[in-house]
This record gives structure tokens, C-alpha cells and sequence, in this order.
């Protein structure tokens, strides 16, 4: 009696990454605001100018109603 040999293939299984085409947005493009940060020190100096101004003429109208 003669003996067959089992021959066996292995397929390999070829795994094809699928590229993740999933984009996670977490702002919009066009939000319509835009902050621009220059130079806030002008700024202050700017509200702190107006604000003495402010209280020099409660202060004058006040000196004038007595």
C-alpha cells in the first residue's frame, strides 16, 4: 500500500489596513470671530485715561452743585 501525502496550502491572508478617512473637526472653519492680540497695553492705557477723565468731570460737577 502506497501512502499519499497530504499536501496542504497555506493561503496567507493578506490584512488591508483601510486608511481612516474619518475627520474629527472641532471648529468650523469659518467661526466669523477673529481675535487679534497686539498690544493691549495701549488699550489700557487708553481706558485708564478715559476713566480719569470721566471722574475729573463728576468730580468738577459736583464741586459746581454745592
Amino acid at each position: 500500500m502506497a501512502e499519499k501525502k497530504k499536501t496542504t496550502k497555506k493561503v496567507a491572508k493578506k490584512t488591508t489596513k483601510k486608511a481612516s478617512k474619518t475627520k474629527i473637526k472641532t471648529e468650523p472653519d469659518d467661526s466669523g470671530i477673529v481675535i487679534i492680540d497686539d498690544d493691549l497695553t495701549e488699550d489700557k492705557e487708553i481706558a485708564d485715561e478715559e476713566r480719569r477723565a470721566y471722574l475729573e468731570e463728576a468730580r468738577s460737577q459736583e464741586a459746581g452743585s454745592d
